[in-house]
């Protein structure tokens, strides 16, 4: 931990658990110890009459915000 209080997590360790940069992380002890628990946001339901979906619906994220 450097003098501001933060802590490294190795690469090797954000990678197996697909960490990004900026995940928000509750801190919770447990009997003495700390434990960064990720912040999981709730997914999305989205709700439409259509009965097939085309191609339009799966843009990528870029495209969807965006409009590239």
């Amino acid at each position: 931990m450097d003098e501001r209080g933060r802590v490294l997590i190795p690469t090797e360790e954000r990678e197996r658990l697909g960490l990004k940069s900026g995940a928000e992380f509750e801190l919770v002890e447990e009997k003495g110890v700390l434990l960064l628990k990720p912040v999981v946001k709730p997914s999305v339901s989205v709700k439409s009459k259509k009965r097939r979906w085309g191609k339009e619906a799966f843009l990528d994220s870029g495209e969807a915000t965006f409009g590239e």
